[in-house]
């Protein structure tokens, strides 16, 4: 499995329930806890959320059916141990699309170094963008983290969609985390502050 730089799609695909959230800081944010990731994370206060186990692995299939590079995922999301561990979408739909975010946590080898990851992580975004990469360094709370932005389109229920994907990766305790947040091109700079809040409020926990 590779290390999943996901441009998932919330409009393509099902979810159900949600997680228990803490108290927002202040910051127009809610934070939640993913003892299974071992991490928190905060999202817009209107946005709602969920879990891997409650994703509905058929309207994945589906979406993967039509978009073969997901195909490999399909078999893994919706499972107790699936690497997708965080889901989060705004309930506004805009244009038959919910701007949405999906963390994926997943081990690292001891041999990839931060150049090694850097480098496949790159590689596997231009697997799927249909525009340029941007990509650059930032510092985070976390740590530091490679953010890449980038178009793609995809086939959602039947229809071709473009869509605007920022993603910020971390490699961690020998430990992949990707935060994946995707929204309409056209939307992108209106969602962008949030995305970057929400990218900064990313921790690790003890848990």
């Amino acid at each position: 499995m590779p290390l999943l730089l996901v441009a998932f799609l919330l409009a393509g695909c099902g979810f159900g329930g949600a997680s228990a959230p803490e108290p927002s800081g202040g910051d127009g944010l809610t934070r939640y806890e993913i003892s299974s990731g071992r991490f928190s994370i905060g999202i817009p206060e209107t946005w709602h959320a969920t879990s891997s186990t409650q994703m509905r692995k058929a309207s994945f299939k589906r979406f993967a059916d039509q978009n073969p590079a997901f195909a490999a995922y399909a078999d893994v999301v919706g499972k107790k141990n699936s690497p997708f561990k965080f889901f989060a979408y705004d309930p506004v739909v805009r244009k038959r699309f919910a701007t949405n975010l999906n963390v994926v946590v997943a081990p690292v080898g001891e041999r990839v170094t931060p150049e090694k990851y850097k480098s496949i992580a790159l590689a596997e975004a231009k697997r799927i963008a249909v525009s340029k990469l941007e990509s650059s360094e930032v510092d985070l709370p976390a740590g530091k983290a490679l953010r890449i932005e980038y178009r793609a389109r995809f086939v959602i229920k039947g229809r071709k969609k473009a869509i605007s994907t920022t993603q910020y990766a971390f490699l961690l305790e020998k430990t992949s985390y990707v935060l994946t947040y995707t929204t309409l091109p056209a939307l992108r700079d209106e969602y962008a502050n949030w995305f970057d809040l929400s990218a900064k409020s990313f921790q690790l926990t003890s848990r």
